[in-house]
């Protein structure tokens, strides 16, 4: 697995805990989430990642930085800008536009994903015309962006955040992640990050489906990469319906373990450390 896709996969990994972090039952009002996620591999801070989305009833925006720091920037200095945005028809959530912008080793590269419909198609700068012929066959219907997934599940879900599946297209691959309930826990304090209390634990599986990552995964055979999310219910508005704030992740990629857990978070400006 390239350097590039370990970051890529860790910070997924975080993010995917992201993905029932907004409210359903507020679309008439704005509703805000802001988010810090540490990374920490082999113990060592590895990179960090910084999310917001705002919620409308008429649509909704959401961006995210990812940037690598302390020891893991020595060996890449990694950073990537995304940006998504969408709105709603007939209760569901549909996205226009996504948009990536990596930067590692003074070279750049601009990932955009457009809607027409429900048909996404993807371009690249540089352009990359074996990339886009490898992704081509998995462009189908119903796909989001990574962003967009967020808050897919939010939006929609209804109860605990899985289990479910998301088919997600990020400009470079598509790839399925199927989340799977382990149960109840109660993070206390040795667990990292902001939050204290129970949480819902859930497994979540990466598995490429379109893509030149697809195409490695089919060639070496073996398992999809699996990680576990921990789930903390809040309800900041006092409605009686929680949302689930994800606030953990950890799992292994090319060995080596890692961990990404919420230092920072707040819901329309009420931070997780006083709900």
């Amino acid at each position: 697995m390239p350097k590039g896709k370990f970051l890529s996969l860790a910070s997924a990994a975080a993010m995917g805990v992201m993905a029932s972090a907004l409210p359903t039952v507020t679309r008439a009002a704005e509703s805000e989430l802001a988010i810090t996620y540490e990374v920490e591999v082999g113990n060592l801070s590895a990179m960090r990642i910084a999310y917001k989305a705002a919620l409308t009833a008429d649509g909704y925006e959401s961006t995210a930085s990812i940037k690598t720091k302390g020891f893991a920037d020595l060996f890449s200095d990694y950073r990537m800008e995304m940006a998504s945005a969408g709105g709603f028809a007939g209760g569901a959530l549909k996205p226009s536009h996504y948009r990536s912008e990596s930067k590692k080793s003074k070279k750049t590269k601009v990932l955009e994903v457009r809607w027409k419909g429900d048909n996404p198609a993807v371009a690249s700068t540089p352009k990359d015309k074996e990339d886009d012929a490898l992704v081509a066959p998995g462009l189908t219907s119903g796909l989001v962006d990574p962003l967009s997934m967020l808050l897919r599940k939010a939006a929609l879900q209804e109860g605990q955040p899985c289990p479910s599946v998301e088919r997600v297209v990020d400009g470079r691959e598509v790839y399925d992640l199927r989340f799977t309930l382990a149960g109840e826990e109660k993070l206390g304090s040795k667990s990292p990050g902001v939050y204290r209390g129970k949480a819902l634990k859930c497994s979540m599986t990466y598995t490429p489906v379109a893509g030149r990552p697809a195409v490695k995964f089919k060639k070496k055979g073996g398992p999809p990469s699996k990680f576990d999310i921990w789930f903390a219910a809040i309800d900041p508005a006092g409605s009686g319906k929680a949302m689930y704030v994800p606030v953990l992740a950890t799992g292994k990629l090319q060995g080596m373990g890692f961990v990404a857990f919420a230092r920072e978070a707040s819901v329309n400006g009420r931070t997780l450390s006083q709900d």
